[in-house]
């Protein structure tokens, strides 16, 4: 029983005091191991609130990138709107001054032909069956230029 009494004066308060720092260490790296994971989680808030940022940004700038672009398509379609219409006007125009020349073209012939076919029936060279030929043929270039104009 002495020998238990010493040993307990002599290893308790050693074991004890083992024992106390032992779970000091232990309680101290928990806290920090906790403080870390802490931070950590911190870090990450802060970087998860950066991406969010980045993504806001960058949706921001692709919606721009595609305004943008559908702007300038809409101008070259205008662009291209007017160019056609310019040259179905400039077509207009020169399909109206052919299609003119041509009824000039054809009075003259209509003028020349009526003009000879006078000329053949007063000097009376011509028959009855050339003279109808004749006749026909400028009521035919009469319709021609009726039907142009």
């Amino acid at each position: 029983m002495i020998l238990l009494i010493v040993l307990t004066k002599l290893l308790f308060k050693p074991i004890v005091g083992l024992l106390d720092a032992r779970s000091t260490q232990i309680r101290d790296e928990y806290k920090g191991i906790e403080d870390t994971k802490s931070g950590l989680e911190d870090m990450k808030k802060g970087y998860q609130n950066q991406i969010n940022e980045l993504t806001g940004k960058t949706n921001a700038i692709i919606q721009q990138a595609i305004k943008t672009a559908e702007e300038s398509k809409q101008e070259i379609i205008d662009e291209a709107r007017k160019e056609s219409n310019l040259m179905l006007q400039k077509a207009s125009l020169e399909i109206e001054l052919e299609r003119k020349k041509a009824v000039v073209e054809l009075h003259k012939e209509v003028s020349g032909l009526s003009v000879l076919c006078a000329s053949r029936i007063i000097e009376g060279s011509i028959n009855t069956e050339m003279a109808d030929k004749l006749v026909k043929e400028v009521i035919d270039g009469l319709d021609n230029v009726k039907n142009l104009v």
